[in-house]
Order: structure tokens, then sequence, then C-alpha cells
């Protein structure tokens, strides 16, 4: 009898931590929506046009983030930082940790050391992953 409490204990422990999730993922997406949508060009002329960074590489990443984080490129802010404004998580985020595999492998194509835990927010990704020119 026992048994079954924790079996029960465990699965609504679930249940609840997946509606929570699900509740922070959707309080996120919605914030974003309320964003001016800026496109490709605007994201660049903005903020990065004065870094020395090529557009192309830029535009690369930005929308690496969006996608592996399933939210919208148009939407982002270099000062978005991860896990707060974008890939909100409860306990863990699948989408953080499948960025976090991504951002690996791109550095080590570049040749790159990278340290993920210095990277807090978009612009921070963008600068330490962009490919140089």
């Amino acid at each position: 009898m026992s048994m079954w409490i924790a079996v029960v204990g465990a699965a609504a422990l679930v249940a609840v931590g997946f509606v929570i999730r699900s509740k922070k993922a959707r309080q996120s997406l919605s914030a974003l929506e309320t964003r001016e949508a800026l496109s490709d060009d605007e994201i660049y002329r903005r903020f990065y046009a004065a870094s020395g960074l090529s557009k192309a590489a830029v535009i690369d990443v930005w929308h690496e983030i969006a996608c592996v984080l399933r939210v919208p490129a148009e939407r982002l802010q270099p000062t978005d930082r991860f896990g707060k404004d974008i890939g909100v998580h409860w306990v863990t985020s699948e989408e953080l940790d499948a960025l976090g595999v991504v951002a690996q492998e791109r550095a080590k194509r570049q040749g790159l050391t990278v340290d993920l835990a210095l990277i807090e927010t978009v612009d921070d990704y963008v600068k330490r992953l962009a490919p140089r020119s």
C-alpha cells in the first residue's frame, strides 16, 4: 500500500512540475510578444553594427538562440537573460541544455574555449560565439 502512495505522490509531483514549467514558459513568451518586432537588419543596426562582428554571423547566432529556445527571433533583445527572460525553467530546462550543447559545438568548430557559465544574456552569446570575420 505504501508503495502505491509513493508512486501516486511522485506522479503528482511530476504533474505539478509540468504545470509550473508550462505556465512559466507561457508567461515568458507572452512578455516577448508585447515587444516591438525587429527585422534582422534592425537588430544588427541597433545593437551590433559597431561591434566589428559581421551581420551574417550575428544573425546566424541570433536565430540559433531563437530556434533552440523556441522563441521569436524578432522579439529578442540583447539584454534577455537565459533562464530568466527566455528559456525559463522550473527545475531544469531541456531547451537551455540543448542551447548549451549547440554553443559548445559552435565553439569547438571555431576553435574557441567558452565558459558557458559566463554566458548570461543573448548579447553574451552573440559576442562570444558569433564567428569572427
